[in-house]
């Protein structure tokens, strides 16, 4: 079945990755058919794809309020948080227990030494704990912006400032976060920051991260000196354009789109809390990126659920979609202190752009009944 927004199947995991606006697909086609050259030849045809590349740089930038020569492009944030640990291996890091799996395993992988700050109950990380976990040796913090599974902004600010404080470098993955919250690293102390389009309504397979200016910071990819010698690999120059177009519409349609998203989900929880009064919304007293919901339904596993709406047409998810496969309870929801059992019957609602009335009323309508048949 072809996926399309507007077709029948109800799609609510906006989380795992935004459908590309059509703009969008419609800009990679076209820079496919036109810009067919390498952007790091010599002749003159070279030209138009180093524009593109320029324009994209420019744009981006501006987005995160930084020079375009401290932002390089990666093929996603997965690679963008995995070269935030190069260099490190026997140091000391500290970590939030509800980062994403390529930043937990980044670090791991780097043989780095990883203090874990659990969260409090609503999911959000105190700067107090952090600063308590700083030891003599500590060479980065690594805490993300808007948690994936919960939508919990955490206190990137203040975390950042006690991190500028002990002279630690300060990493932030904020792939959930940009197109979605402003984003100014003028005002945010941090010294890399991670992001990738598929979240925004662009293209997968490409994102960047953004490194201070006077940070030193080795390559994770050698080979053709791309990326002003930082990361080599010819540039996938039809998804930086799509990534820059992604980005402006963004921007254009976040106030809008965030009422959207929120009121949407709000009216979801509500129903369901209507006849399910043991739900439980995550995080819900803290602040949080709109679009996402998590919700714990006690009683009734989310690998059931999962697939009694997808039968139903019905695109929910448990967690993060990198991890759905491995049969776990999220590592998110048990270091918010839910069980095993509790953290394995959570569903993750992300709505989106494209989200209507109807179809969170269709998906309500349809998981009070899968609930109540499961409780006989």
């Amino acid at each position: 079945m072809t996926f399309s927004p507007i077709s029948t199947p109800v799609y609510l995991d906006y989380a795992a990755t935004t459908p590309p606006a059509p703009a969008v697909i419609e800009a990679v086609a076209e820079c496919m058919r036109s810009h067919i050259a390498n952007p790091s030849a010599a002749y003159s045809a070279a030209g138009s794809a180093r524009r593109v590349l320029r324009m994209a740089k420019q744009t981006l930038s501006q987005m995160i309020g930084c020079d375009r020569n401290e932002l390089f492009f990666t093929s996603g944030g997965t690679e963008a948080n995995n070269w935030a640990f190069c260099n490190l291996s026997g140091k000391h890091v500290i970590l939030s227990a509800i980062e994403h799996s390529s930043v937990l395993e980044a670090a791991r992988n780097q043989g780095c030494r990883v203090t874990l700050i659990q969260p409090d109950e609503n999911g959000v990380i105190q700067p107090e704990a952090v600063e308590k976990a700083i030891q003599a040796d500590t060479s980065l913090i690594s805490v993300q912006y808007a948690n994936n599974e919960t939508g919990v902004l955490q206190p990137v600010e203040q975390i950042g400032t006690l991190a500028r404080k002990h002279r630690i470098l300060f990493h932030c993955d904020a792939v959930q976060a940009l197109g979605h919250v402003m984003l100014n690293v003028q005002k945010l102390p941090v010294d890399l920051l991670s992001a990738s389009a598929h979240k925004l309504y662009g293209p997968r397979g490409i994102g960047f991260l953004y490194i201070r200016s006077g940070v030193t910071l080795p390559p994770l990819i050698a080979g053709g000196g791309q990326e002003n010698n930082r990361r080599s690999g010819t540039e996938n120059i039809p998804a930086i354009e799509g990534f820059r177009l992604a980005a402006e519409l963004a921007m254009k349609d976040m106030e809008q789109r965030s009422i959207q998203e929120k009121d949407m989900l709000t009216h979801l929880f509500k129903l369901l809390k209507s006849q399910i009064p043991h739900a439980i919304w995550l995080g819900e007293q803290a602040e949080r990126v709109p679009g996402i919901c998590a919700v714990l339904l006690p009683g009734l596993p989310s690998e059931i659920a999962i697939a009694k709406l997808d039968m139903q047409g019905i695109m929910v998810s448990g967690g993060a979609a990198c991890a759905a496969s491995s049969g776990r309870p999220s590592h998110v929801y048990t270091a918010m202190g839910l069980s095993g059992d509790e953290a394995s019957c959570v569903l993750r609602f992300s709505a989106g752009r494209h989200t209507k009335l109807d179809e969170i009323e269709r998906a309500a309508s349809e998981l009070i009944g899968i609930y109540q048949s499961n409780s006989k």
